[in-house]
C-alpha cells in the first residue's frame, strides 16, 4: 500500500512524516498573518488537526500542500479577525471599566463574576484546571507548564484550548442571561 493511501487510512507514522515536512512551512506562512508566536503555533496546530480530519477529501499527494495552504490562510485570517474584535472589545471594556471603577456596585459585580469564573473552572477536569490556572492566572508559558506537569507542550496547548473553550462557553451562557 502506498504512503498516500496509508495517510488516508489514518496511519500515524505517515501523518507524522507529512506533519514534520510541512509544519515549518505552514508555521512560517501563518506567522506572517498572526500577531505572535503563540497564536501562530495554535493556528498551525489547528490546521493539521483539520487536515487530519479531512484527509479523505484529498485527491492525491500533490493536493496536500495546496490543501494545507488554503486551510492555514483561512484559519490565520479568521484568527486575525478574532484578535481585532477581541482587541476592540477589550479597549471598549477597559474604557468602560475605568469610567466606573470607583463604583461600589461595580466592585460587587466584579467579585460575583470572579466567583462565577471560579465555579466554572472547578467544573474542569483536574489537569485542565491546573493548566488553565497556571496559564491565565500565573502567566506561565506552555513550556513552563509542560515541564512542571511532565507533559508535552502540545498536550498542554490542547488542554488549555479545551479548557478555554469550556470556560468561554459557560461564561457566554451566564453573561447572556445576566445582561437580559
Amino acid at each position: 500500500m502506498d504512503d498516500f493511501l496509508l495517510l488516508q487510512a489514518g496511519d500515524q507514522s505517515v501523518f507524522g512524516v507529512v506533519f514534520n515536512y510541512y509544519q515549518p512551512i505552514i508555521y512560517f506562512k501563518v506567522r506572517q498573518l498572526c500577531k505572535n508566536d503563540s497564536d501562530a503555533e495554535e493556528v498551525t496546530q489547528e490546521v493539521f488537526i483539520e487536515f487530519y480530519l479531512k484527509r479523505m477529501q484529498l485527491s492525491g499527494p500533490e493536493a496536500i500542500f495546496p490543501f494545507l495552504f488554503a486551510i492555514s490562510k483561512r484559519m490565520a485570517i479568521s484568527n486575525f479577525r478574532k484578535s481585532l474584535v477581541r482587541s476592540n472589545y477589550l479597549q471598549s471594556l477597559q474604557h468602560t471599566w475605568l469610567e466606573n471603577s470607583f463604583s461600589l456596585q461595580d466592585e460587587l459585580e466584579g467579585k460575583e463574576l470572579q466567583v462565577i469564573l471560579e465555579s466554572i473552572i472547578e467544573q474542569l477536569p483536574p489537569q485542565q484546571q491546573a493548566i488553565y490556572r497556571r496559564s491565565k492566572f500565573e502567566d506561565q508559558s506552555y513550556q513552563e507548564i509542560a515541564d512542571e506537569e511532565g507533559l508535552s507542550k502540545n498536550t498542554v496547548r490542547n488542554h488549555l484550548s479545551l479548557a478555554s473553550k469550556f470556560v468561554r462557553f459557560k461564561l457566554d451562557k451566564i453573561l447572556s442571561i445576566f445582561f437580559l
